[in-house]
């Protein structure tokens, strides 16, 4: 059975960027070094490489999921309602998060962290650490998210905090996610299958429960398509996709994201016509949504699976609309 000390303190130090876990600014930068590799390519390529949409793992389905973000390490409502120097600290570092201020936000974890210790509060030194890693993961300084990640696991196992809590099982698989960055396949493996066995008897006790299955089985797909598994893949992504219906509904970003990688995956597959059944559900999905930041790469993706199959003139105009929303969300986005 895995073991959460296999991968909480044996991990590689070489670096393999597989899925980027970036915001906009970085995410610029990373798809215009992407456009320049694939320039590079040969012309002569006999089959497209499908866009992959780059999103914020982080936040996928509910950042802690249902819960409030000080009520997910054992802060309650009362807790969150006090105006006390701690919890006002931790508010501003979440909200510096989402303007995606990370320096001021760093600052402030380690303000709160210092208030925290000095009144030997558990839960806030607890809470301070889970979001000092979840920083670092979403800024990708791997090695630091690691080991925070570590102290959490430790707080929270030390205070007799089962295997089976979902907290455990949910910093474990965010553990397993850096192994697989860090290209330390084996365990990265042991881990997503870890945390798949500990969910898997408690996924219908509530939604809780049920997204952080979901999430599991998303992530563990992302990481059978980085090692070519694609048969495994399409099944955790469909269970992904399942889930994030049942508890979100169909109209949302995330079933879009699922349904083009399923798109992509099925392309990789050479199910060509599943690919386009795929995307052209995203396509349609994406066009009903308020945010159209991901509508270009789906565009773009339906386009060249018709080029393969050589439907040249809807395939002509799919990339044409996918290049002009690409420009207008990705390059020109003030808030990129």
């Amino acid at each position: 059975m895995f073991k959460i000390a296999q991968i909480a303190c044996k991990l590689t130090q070489n670096h393999r960027i597989f899925y980027p876990i970036v915001q906009k600014t970085v995410l610029k930068q990373f798809i215009l070094q992407r456009v320049r590799l694939e320039n590079l390519r040969s012309p002569f390529n006999s089959k497209p490489k499908l866009l992959k949409i780059n999103w914020n793992p982080l936040v996928s389905f509910k950042v802690t999921f249902a819960l409030s973000i000080l009520t997910w390490l054992g802060f309650n409502k009362a807790d969150e309602e006090k105006d006390s120097e701690l919890i006002m600290t931790l508010k501003r570092a979440v909200l510096c998060t989402q303007r995606e201020q990370f320096e001021t936000a760093e600052q402030m974890l380690h303000l709160a962290l210092r208030i925290a210790q000095q009144q030997q509060d558990y839960q806030g030194i607890l809470y301070c650490y889970d979001l000092m890693a979840n920083l670092a993961f979403n800024t990708y300084d791997l090695d630091k998210a690691e080991k925070l990640f570590v102290n959490v696991l430790q707080l929270l196992l030390g205070d007799g905090t089962s295997e089976d809590d979902l907290k455990v099982i949910h910093i474990s698989l965010k553990l397993a996610r850096i192994c697989q960055l860090k290209a330390n396949i084996e365990r990265a493996d042991l881990g997503y299958r870890w945390c798949l066995e500990k969910i898997e008897h408690q996924r219908k006790v509530n939604e809780d429960s049920e997204i952080l299955y979901g999430v599991i089985n998303d992530w563990y797909a992302q990481y059978l398509l980085d090692v070519g598994d694609l048969p495994k893949a399409l099944v955790h992504l469909n269970e992904a996709y399942k889930v994030c219906t049942e508890t979100q509904g169909l109209k949302n970003e995330k079933s879009m994201l699922l349904l083009n990688d399923l798109g992509i995956t099925s392309f990789r597959a050479e199910d060509y016509e599943a690919a386009e059944k795929y995307l052209r559900e995203a396509l349609a999905l994406g066009n009903q949504l308020e945010d159209k930041t991901h509508l270009g790469v789906i565009h773009a993706n339906l386009g060249l699976i018709l080029l393969q199959k050589g439907v040249i003139n809807e395939a002509e105009k799919l990339c044409n609309t996918g290049r002009k929303l690409g420009s207008i969300y990705v390059f020109t986005s003030p808030n990129s």
